[in-house]
This record gives structure tokens, sequence and C-alpha cells, in this order.
């Protein structure tokens, strides 16, 4: 199976902008079992953003939403 192209967001990050989505923000404990790699590379991604303010928490950008709603294609046998 081809590997998922990396502007669609894998089962753990779909996951916790799932979880983002609609809140100001959430401490990386409340993104569970999503961990640092991921946040790190929804970070990189643009999806997410980490801010400082008391504690660390996330928020989801204008791109992550975007990725969030993104159609998963299926392959040419419509699996």
């Amino acid at each position: 199976m081809p590997a998922r192209p990396s502007h669609l967001p894998h089962n753990l990050e779909r996951n916790a902008l799932q979880k983002l989505s609609g809140t100001d923000g959430l401490p990386l404990v409340k993104l569970h079992p999503t961990g640092k790699r991921t946040v790190a590379g929804m970070i990189a991604k643009g999806w997410i953003e980490k801010r400082v303010n008391g504690g660390e928490t996330f928020r989801i950008t204008p791109a992550g939403e975007a990725a969030l709603k993104a159609k998963i294609p299926t392959d040419a046998f419509g699996r």
C-alpha cells in the first residue's frame, strides 16, 4: 500500500486535530495517544501552533482545519 501523502493527516494526527477543533487550545496530555514527535511534525506542517501562556498548549491553525476536512482519496478500485 502506498504511503499517504504528507498533506493528509494520518490517524494520530487526525485524532489530535479533531480534539483541537473547536477549542482554544489543549495541553499535550489531552492529545493522548498523540505524542511529542507527532505534535512536532504537525507544527512543522503548520497544522497546529504551540502557545506558552501559564503552560504549554497547542491550537489548531486554519491549515490544520483544512487538513482535517481534506478528502482522503481511495485507490482505483474504490476500496
